[in-house]
Order: C-alpha cells, then sequence, then structure tokens
C-alpha cells in the first residue's frame, strides 16, 4: 500500500474534499467532510446573506475526477451534522458498498509527522485529469478551545489561497498496511496562515455517529467471524497437499461452530483489548483482521480439543491457560527486539506454566521444531542472555513508546512456554503430512479423535 491509497479514499465534495469511510454496516459508505462544505450562501428577502443547507451536492470519486455525481441532501436520512453547529463536522451516507475498508480512525495519534493533508485543492483546478493533491504535516501546535488540532505543515508558506478546496479532506497515514485517518481539514487560521491548518479530530466524527444512533465506524469484520470463514486455514503442503485436503476442509467446516456461537471479533477486542498485543497501547493496532482471523483458527482447534463449542463465559477461562497475543511485524520472532517486547508486554490473568502463543505476519523460515517453540526455562543463547541481565539486575527494556521499563520482576521465559502459531498450522500439519493423508469423510470420526489428541497436549487440556 502507498500514498495512492490515501487518493482512493479521498472524494471532490461541492466545493471541497471528503474522506470516504467503510463503518461496521457492510452495506453503507459515508463521507466524512467539513460541516460548511454543505451550505451555501444566499440572499434572504431583506437582501441580507444568509447561510442555507444546500439542497444537492455533487462529489467524484479519485478515479473519474470529471464524472459528476449528485446526490439529494436528506436531513436524518442521508445527512447528519454535529449537534454542536460551531463542530465543523459532517456525514453524508452512500447505500453501497465500494469495497474501501482498510481505513481505521485514530482518536491517539502521535506521529503527526507521519501523516498528510490530502484534498482536492482549487489552486490546481486547470488540471482537469488529476487535482489531487497533497501536504506533509511536520507537527501538532496544540489543541484549541473547541477540541481542534491545531497543524503546522511542512509548507511554511501555505496560507488560505492554498488551502480551498483542502476543506473536508483527510488527515490520513499509511500504517502497517492500512490507512488511519486522524481528522477532516476544517479551515485556515487566518487569510495568512503560515502553513498552519485547524483539524476536525475524528472523535467529533464518532460524536456523530453515537447521537443519531448510525452504524459503528468500526470494520465490519468485527460484527461476526463470517466475514473471516474465508481466510482461515489457507495452507497448503505443497506437492503433498492431498495429504492434507480432508484435514483442511475438515478444519474450515469445523470453524462453523465458532461462527455460530455467541463469540464475535469485537466481543473479543473489547474483552481483552490490548491484552491481545505484544508490547502495544494503541488501540487502534486492535483493528487489524488477521488478529481475528487468528483467532477464528485458534477457537476453532480449542473447540476440537476441548470437544464444546466455547462461548464468550469460557474465554476468560482459556486466557488463564493460553495466551494468543500478536504483533503486525515481519521481524524474526526470537529475535533480540522482538523477545525484548515480550517481556514488556501483558500477561496479567495467565496461569503459571501458561501457554503464549505468537502471532505475526511472517511465518518462522525453517521446518525445524526449535523454530518454532520455546520451552519454559530454554537455555538458548538470547533467553539466558536476558536471563542473565535479569538476575544481575541489569535488564532494561523499553514500551511501545520507546519508554524505559526496568521494574520487570517476573522472567517471563522462565514462566510461560512460548510457541509460535503457525506452529499449530504449518509445523503439525504440513511439515507432518503424512501422518493425515489416510484421512476421508469415510474415517471423519477418527480424524477428530487424532486432532483432539494432538491439539489437547499442546493447549494442556
Amino acid at each position: 500500500m502507498d500514498e495512492n491509497y490515501l487518493k482512493r479514499y479521498t472524494v471532490i465534495l461541492g466545493g471541497g474534499s471528503g474522506v470516504l469511510f467503510q463503518p461496521l454496516d457492510e452495506t453503507k459508505t459515508y463521507i466524512l467532510s467539513a460541516r460548511h462544505i454543505f451550505y451555501k450562501d444566499v440572499e434572504n428577502d431583506r437582501g441580507q446573506k444568509t447561510n442555507i443547507l444546500t439542497e444537492k451536492i455533487s462529489f467524484y470519486f479519485s478515479y473519474a475526477q470529471n464524472d459528476k455525481k449528485e446526490i439529494e441532501i436528506k436531513i436524518g436520512e442521508n445527512y447528519f451534522e454535529h449537534s454542536d453547529e460551531n463542530i465543523d463536522a459532517a456525514i453524508l451516507i452512500l447505500n453501497e458498498n465500494l469495497g474501501l475498508n482498510q481505513i481505521f480512525v485514530d482518536e491517539n495519534c502521535i506521529a503527526f509527522n507521519e501523516c498528510l493533508l490530502c484534498g482536492y485543492p482549487n489552486k490546481i483546478n486547470d488540471n482537469d485529469n488529476d487535482k489531487y493533491s497533497n501536504h506533509q504535516i511536520n507537527r501538532k501546535i496544540d489543541t484549541t478551545n473547541n477540541g481542534y488540532l491545531r497543524l503546522e505543515t511542512n509548507f511554511g508558506n501555505l496560507n488560505h489561497e492554498d488551502i480551498i478546496g483542502f476543506s473536508g479532506g483527510g488527515i490520513l497515514r499509511l500504517n502497517n498496511g492500512v490507512i488511519n485517518i486522524i481528522g477532516i481539514q476544517s479551515s485556515t487560521i487566518t487569510d495568512y496562515a503560515n502553513g498552519q491548518i485547524d483539524i476536525v479530530p475524528i472523535n467529533k466524527f464518532i460524536q456523530i455517529v453515537e447521537e443519531n444512533n448510525l452504524s459503528e465506524m468500526i470494520p465490519s469484520f468485527l460484527k461476526s467471524f463470517e466475514f473471516l470463514k474465508d481466510k482461515v486455514f489457507d495452507i497448503s503442503a505443497g506437492i503433498l497437499d492431498e495429504n492434507i485436503s480432508y484435514t483442511r476442509k475438515f478444519l474450515k467446516d469445523k470453524t462453523l461452530e465458532v461462527i455460530n456461537s455467541d463469540i464475535t471479533p469485537i466481543f473479543i477486542k473489547n474483552l481483552f483489548k490490548e491484552r491481545l498485543l505484544i508490547n502495544e497501547n494503541s488501540g487502534v493496532k486492535l483493528n487489524d483482521e488477521l488478529i481475528y482471523v487468528t483467532w477464528l483458527e485458534f477457537l476453532t482447534l480449542i473447540n476440537i480439543a476441548k470437544e464444546i463449542a466455547c462461548s464468550q463465559n469460557d474465554l476468560e477461562g482459556i486466557f488463564s491457560m493460553t495466551r494468543l497475543l500478536y504483533k503486525n511485524t515481519d521481524d524474526d520472532w526470537q529475535s533480540d527486539n522482538f523477545l525484548g517486547d515480550c517481556l514488556s508486554s501483558n500477561y496479567l490473568g495467565l496461569n503459571e506454566n501458561g501457554t503464549v502463543f505468537i502471532k505475526t505476519k511472517s511465518n518462522p523460515i525453517a521446518g525445524n521444531i526449535a523454530y518454532y517453540k520455546l520451552e519454559k526455562g530454554s537455555l538458548v543463547p538470547r533467553i539466558d542472555s536476558f536471563r542473565k541481565s535479569h538476575e544481575n539486575g541489569t535488564l532494561s527494556v523499553v514500551n511501545d513508546v520507546g519508554r524505559p521499563i526496568d521494574d520487570i520482576t517476573d522472567f517471563i521465559f522462565d514462566k510461560y512456554n512460548f510457541v509460535h502459531f503457525e506452529y499449530l498450522k504449518k509445523y503439525m500439519l504440513i511439515e507432518n503430512s503424512e501422518n493425515f493423508k489416510t484421512y476421508k469423510r469415510s474415517n471423519e470420526p477418527e480424524l477428530l479423535i487424532k486432532l483432539k489428541e494432538e491439539y489437547g497436549k499442546v493447549f494442556g487440556i
């Protein structure tokens, strides 16, 4: 994903810009923009200028900037604005799914220098084919009295005339393959803005959603595991794939027990929060789809091992015996930096001798079991080096924002077992595919017994 993706999510709206956002309801798309974009000046009976809501507004997608679309504005039906008229925020609803579901809210951004102001400034309207532009954000200056974010762009000479058309455009950030939206551009400070802009933070749009009982601004896949069923157990044994073909189908079918239960991704997210992540405290990271694809696989295997379909009431109990932690990284999970992150993570509620399953974006590179497991008390050099520093009182690691943590009381590698989650699939099934080649529909009960025994050992059930 590159900066062109930011353009895809940005539309021309009236005399300004807007941002496309996929809410929880997969049949809708929001256009987030500035309230003033939807208003026009007219003269009343006395010849005085007054500001009224326009009856219709035009918009253009980034890929068809000359293909005008027009929508009638219906208050309380497809148009909603903030209850405080001084807050320059409004939502226009399209009754269609545009497939743009990789954008997530970020209410606690600290990396403003990684953000871009995206929109369609009037200053380059002479380009008929592409009016899109963006400006790099340099830093956050402060928060204004009305809760806006005052930001500084990297262009100190960016003035009011340069900003016209950017109103309603998003402050967007590319972050690990997805887009974060921090807010919407409202206005410049004066006619001589000197690169400063005021931003309506994204939480003001969340307030509009809450005030009007609109579909939440969270990904649709958080509503149900149903949206993720085609992405689980996507494994292949290469030239020996026939050996595991029925087992793979069996596991995919078993996910229905989880899908049909009362457990949903949003329930898991709200229950465990940052306990799902490795050395992270940013809530926006909890919207990563791979977390919940992995949880669907995890719960399916737990169900097989326990011979029951787990419910919401079982999750805390499961988390006391095992822990499933995720980090959006391609790094080697046994590298010094990654193991240091493990030392800084939250293991609250996990019993001693429990097993911590680690999920990352990449898989261990070798088939040797040593690349997948770190047994409690492991003496591998990297762990032993951390252990000696801990015993000497010199162990120091950093949290997710780079602050040192010096008060680590428990050396977790002597307390828990650590296993890369792909061990449950890549090692147990693919590396040992010969053990599954005889299983077909005719002996499915025997396959269930074998899987129960194998995964029961790993989960300690």
